[in-house]
């Protein structure tokens, strides 16, 4: 389910946030719903059939630990919800 699939593509980004540039996406194939982290510049977005969401709109910042981040769940349930009758 895509759900968990960007999830853990969300914790493994959080597990090393400097080996990713500050641009990094979350790449869907809406056929195939396959996801991996996105993190390329030489590519032209705009006119790709994926979809492409932003690592950092689908963070909030942790309510016990105002200098970490962790995963927003309504932007999670956004996404799945986005991918819900494919």
């Amino acid at each position: 389910m895509i759900k968990e699939e960007v999830k853990a593509l969300l914790e493994e980004y959080l597990d090393a946030p400097e080996a990713w540039s500050d641009n990094v996406m979350i790449e869907v194939d809406p056929k195939t719903l396959d996801c991996r982290l996105y993190d390329e510049d030489d590519a032209d977005i705009e006119s790709s059939e994926k979809d492409y969401w932003e690592v950092m709109d689908l963070l909030q910042m942790a309510s016990d630990d105002s200098g970490a981040w962790e995963i927003d769940p309504d932007a999670l349930d956004e996404i799945a919800a986005s991918y819900q009758y494919q």
